[in-house]
């Protein structure tokens, strides 16, 4: 499986914080998927639970290292390409834009239904 580090130039622009130097970084590097993260990013979609990230968008979608539960990442991509949600979480990591629940994901799942 891929590594799908970030770009020196989107990783530059996320060490400045959410602006428009890191909307424009990641649209050149991964275009729409990359215009997708900063929107999540920008929202507070990403959420950090104690086994995984998640990324709220048309649905939850439950990121782990390099892979992701989306259509996009699986169907479209075949992992080769890192989808929106982990461009997406790979940022918030750096830039600490993540809401923390102090519950396993798994469990809060379980509870809602």
């Amino acid at each position: 499986m891929s590594d799908f580090s970030l770009p020196d130039e989107v990783l530059k622009a996320a060490r400045k914080g959410l602006s428009y130097e890191l909307y424009r970084a990641l649209l050149l590097n991964y275009g729409k998927r990359g215009e997708k993260a900063f929107f999540y990013l920008k929202e507070r979609r990403v959420k950090k639970y104690k086994d995984f990230f998640v990324v709220v968008g048309t649905n939850e979608y439950v990121v782990e290292g390099n892979f992701c539960t989306c259509m996009d990442f699986q169907f479209n991509l075949k992992a080769r390409s890192p989808c929106a949600h982990i461009i997406a979480v790979r940022l918030a990591r750096i830039m600490k834009l993540y809401d923390y629940y102090d519950i396993y994901y798994t469990d809060f799942m379980s509870s809602r239904s």
